[in-house]
Parts: structure tokens; C-alpha cells; sequence
């Protein structure tokens, strides 16, 4: 009988579509960014390899245009 490595990404359901703004009852800690792809507030880490910041859950960049757009970030690039 052949085994199945269960992997978590497989669980878990990402929009392909993003949210085109944060919802109004949310509120934000330093250094906290709102993700649209996963709709969650976190923290978005240095990735060391690429250079770049990304979101722990999705692994979405922070160059993104959603996420420039829905955290003001445009300004930013």
C-alpha cells in the first residue's frame, strides 16, 4: 500500500482573487500589514535568499500591486 505525504499548503484554501480593501473592523499592530491573498493580518518576513519581504502564510511579496494598494504601500516603489 502506497503512502501519501499530507502536506499543509493542500489544506489550506488562498484566493485567487484579492481583496480589493481591509475590512473596516480591523486593526493594525507595528509592523503588521494586512494580506489580501490569505485575509490575515501579519507580519510579512525577510526572505534572506530572495531579498524580499513575504507573507508568512502565502509566501505573496510584498511588491505585489494588492498589497501595495490595500496597505497604502504604493508610495513605498
Amino acid at each position: 500500500m502506497e503512502e501519501k505525504q499530507l502536506s499543509l499548503f493542500k489544506l489550506l484554501k488562498f484566493k485567487n482573487i484579492a481583496d480589493k480593501k481591509m475590512p473596516a473592523n480591523i486593526s493594525l499592530e507595528k509592523n503588521q500589514l494586512w494580506c489580501p491573498y490569505c485575509s490575515n493580518k501579519v507580519s510579512f518576513k525577510r526572505d534572506k535568499r530572495l531579498g524580499v519581504k513575504k507573507c508568512p502564510i502565502c509566501s505573496i511579496t510584498i511588491h505585489d500591486y494588492w498589497v501595495k494598494k490595500v496597505n497604502h504601500l504604493v508610495w513605498l516603489f
